[in-house]
């Protein structure tokens, strides 16, 4: 769920007006039957660094040109995110296009399509609100928008936000819900190298002394609601980029400081955890929007090195499991699974054409497997 660093040309034409933000069933069931995995080899390019202990397939090519992102399970059925390429992330199309459409794809547990859903802009991030409910956000960049899909009646409606601009300037990116509480990440934000006051020393590389891509002084997260207007949705930061924060593992006092907010995922201990990509750190959130909420970052490297990550997920403590991550510019869902099992609670993170171990304690990762393209979107399938 990367955020464009550096946009494209802009053009007019929100793609969002697509849904007019209103309740109406943009599905398309006319879809094939047959699992879309069936036969497609895993790029030569894809290869294993331990042996015999990880076996890995394709679950899915995604239709068209479209590019699969966030994964989202939900009962027996996987939610799929599929961007349309010629639909920027602030919602625009491309230049010289005239029309695109991403998609929400669902699949079940064996790679079958089920059925697909239209969904405005660019989408990057959805959350289970309830059983019935799934939750997708468009436009990491700029101009959000919300789409509740209801899959008992497979409606949709949208809802763009209540101010022109969020605080920190960007878009929002991926979701969470906890406590019933939606929490989105607050992407692409504004930053300047000429922070005044200066709170350094900043979490952003392995000393938090210097702030390589800038400061961001805005919000990293957001409690997102939708208002009676039936069209609109407010969002509340619930964390700021200028707050103090514990750096891992030394636990020495930092300001924050993502520059890059990205994923965003519930650790084993059912806190928040938010990943700044490009920071190469995953934030820790303890009683996100309580008043005991405390904030600790973990700086995540590859041989010594910072190493830009995307989703980050435990295996499920207990039951059997299999693991599906997305590579975007393949267009490829891949499974993958453990020759003995996942080893419970275990941390696995999808980054810059790898899939990595990783290790919660040091920030440490393990390449498991390399030569992908673009890994983004990370679950475990529990069965």
């Amino acid at each position: 769920m990367k955020s464009t660093l550096v946009l494209g040309i802009v053009v007019a034409g929100m793609v969002f007006l697509l849904s007019g933000c209103a309740a109406n069933k943009y599905v398309n069931n006319n879809v094939p039957t047959s699992s879309p995995g069936s036969g497609i080899a895993v790029p030569s390019s894809v290869v294993g660094t331990q042996g015999s202990l990880y076996s890995i397939s394709v679950f899915a090519k995604a239709p068209g040109n479209l590019e699969p992102d966030d994964l989202l399970q939900m009962g027996t059925s996987i939610f799929v995110v599929c961007q349309d390429p010629n639909i920027n992330p602030d919602g625009t199309l491309a230049p010289g296009v005239t029309s695109a459409q991403s998609e929400v794809i669902e699949y079940d547990e064996n790679g079958n399509v089920l059925q697909t859903f239209n969904v405005p802009g660019h989408p990057d991030g959805e959350a289970a609100y309830n059983s019935t409910t799934v939750w997708v956000s468009s436009n990491e960049d700029a101009n959000p928008v919300i789409t509740v899909i209801n899959t008992t009646n497979n409606t949709l409606q949208s809802y763009t936000s209540d101010v022109a601009t969020l605080p920190h300037g960007g878009g929002l990116d991926d979701m969470k819900v906890i406590n019933g509480v939606v929490y989105a990440s607050a992407s692409n934000p504004t930053t300047t190298f000429n922070p005044s006051p200066n709170l350094a020393p900043y979490s952003t590389d392995s000393s938090g002394a210097t702030a390589e891509y800038g400061v961001n002084t805005g919000p990293v997260m957001y409690a997102i609601s939708l208002n009676s207007d039936g069209k609109t949705f407010h969002s509340t930061p619930v964390v700021w980029s200028s707050t103090q924060a514990t750096l891992l593992p030394a636990g020495t006092p930092v300001t924050l400081n993502m520059t890059d907010s990205d994923s965003s995922m519930i650790d084993p201990a059912g806190d928040l955890v938010e990943d700044s990509q490009q920071d190469s750190e995953l934030v820790f959130i303890k009683n996100v929007g309580t008043p005991q909420q405390s904030v600790s970052v973990l700086p995540m490297t590859l041989y010594g090195n910072p190493w830009p990550l995307d989703d980050t997920r435990w295996s499920p403590a207990s039951g059997s499991s299999f693991m599906l991550l997305s590579d975007a510019p393949a267009q490829l869902l891949y499974k993958i699974t453990e020759t003995n099992g996942f080893a419970p609670q275990a941390a696995y993170s999808a980054g810059q054409g790898t899939l990595l171990f990783s290790n919660m304690k040091t920030g440490a990762m393990t390449p498991i497997y390399v030569g992908m393209n673009n890994p983004h979107g990370l679950i475990f399938v529990t069965q």
